[in-house]
């Protein structure tokens, strides 16, 4: 098949890029033919993400038309979306073809697209999008304040909205987001739920795991070390773990060590929040690339993944997994198809999301080294079926439904 991927960059940006990186490769090496449409160009310095024997394309919306008629002429089977900046292009782009959506986010659920109410408390929310939404906005804090804003998002969303009911297919990392999708108007035999896996991995049937043992750690005892790995924003919710640390026993506390592995506008507060806390050893060290990441994982005893927005997977907790480390993390959003609570760690009530329920859960998780190291050991056999090959595979089985299910009843 003739394959063309629409995405905003080229180069390494986020998430969907880290995506793509795993996945195009694994489509082309099925068989298919594929090239990339981007809209924004790489920098100058940055790498590109794909190998020079993917081609790229410049899909610059100024240029709309030039890159309409270059799509026609390149003739796809089967356009996989993964989100471009502006919806009405995307209109555009795909209304006369067989189109798969990648949804990644809230795009088309949500005005602000945390899906999250920051009043009375912090709490995900469950509502489609709709008019609605317009009335709940300022009473329940969802964005920010200006009404123009609130206004021109709220249009936009909703053209995505349009724009997921009509690709012949929506897939999603999670049966949280195939569920978004459908109650946001998907028909519930297009919404599919992909098979989940560690972006991180290279094109394998099976992942390259450490060739040690990653439980060994568990055979000696030094100090707990927990930690936090992720973007310090205040919805990440790394303040509620360092709320939740200064809630311990301070027996626990004694025996303690936290790394905030990450960075973002929220780390000062949390420097200054974690100075207050003296008889712990935390430790800030900043972003960290990959293998700096699985070195931390190595060392540690729990992951917390303390979000109090929807997360749409988590996928931290993927990688985490495949190191054998068991979680911690609030139940919201997908968060619960890769952690299963007392099984490969403890899942903890998420609305509202709370601090003392964190340090509960925490100190519970480590009173019992047995039961943490069964936890770990199940998380890393789990891990070993999450591949890149098994989600590639149902994808391409996607592929090929819908150029089938396009030609019989194209969507309008």
């Amino acid at each position: 098949m003739r394959i063309a991927v629409l995405t905003r960059y080229i180069h390494d940006a986020g998430g969907v890029e880290a995506y793509l990186r795993s996945v195009v490769p694994a489509i082309v090496a099925l068989g298919n033919e594929v090239a990339v449409w981007h809209e924004f160009s790489r920098p100058a310095g940055r790498e590109g993400y794909l190998g020079s024997s993917i081609p790229t394309r410049h899909l610059a919306p100024q240029h709309i038309d030039r890159a309409i008629s270059e799509l026609g002429e390149w003739k796809p089977d089967v356009l996989f979306l993964n989100g471009l900046s502006v919806p009405s292009v995307e209109m555009r782009l795909t209304s006369a073809q067989p189109t798969v959506t990648f949804l990644h986010g809230y795009h088309g659920a949500c005005i602000s697209g945390s899906k999250t109410r920051a009043f009375p408390a912090p709490s995900p929310c469950g509502r489609p999008l709709g008019p609605g939404c317009l009335l709940q906005y300022y009473p329940r804090r969802c964005g920010g304040l200006n009404p123009v804003v609130m206004v021109d998002s709220y249009r936009e969303q909703r053209l995505r909205q349009r724009l997921l009911k009509r690709s012949t297919f929506v897939a999603t990392f999670s049966e949280h987001m195939r569920r978004e999708a459908i109650s946001n108007g998907v028909d519930e035999a297009r919404a599919v739920h992909l098979p989940a896996f560690n972006p991180a991995w290279p094109l394998a049937s099976e992942p390259a795991f450490d060739t040690g043992n990653p439980l060994a750690r568990f055979a000696t005892r030094g100090p707990w070390h927990v930690a936090f790995v992720g973007r310090m924003e205040r919805l990440k919710g790394a303040h509620v773990l360092m709320e939740a640390v200064g809630l311990l026993d301070r027996d626990l506390r004694s025996r303690l060590r936290v790394t905030f592995a990450g960075d973002g506008r929220e780390r000062l507060q949390l420097e200054r929040a974690a100075a207050r806390i003296s008889d712990v050893s935390i430790d800030f060290p900043g972003w960290i690339d990959g293998s700096r990441r699985d070195e931390l994982f190595r060392t540690l005893d729990l992951l917390v993944v303390p979000s109090i927005w929807p997360e749409p997977l988590g996928l931290i907790g993927l990688e985490a997994a495949a190191a054998g480390v068991p979680a911690v993390a609030f139940d919201v959003g997908g968060i619960g198809d890769w952690l299963e609570d007392g099984t490969t760690g403890r899942l903890v009530r998420g609305t509202p999301p709370s601090s003392r329920a964190l340090a509960a859960a925490i100190t519970d998780s480590l009173s019992d080294m047995k039961r943490l190291r069964e936890w770990a050991a199940h998380a890393l056999d789990t891990a070993r079926h999450r591949t890149v090959r098994a989600h590639v595979d149902a994808l391409d089985t996607i592929f090929k439904r819908a150029a089938e299910y396009h030609s019989r009843c194209p969507i309008k």
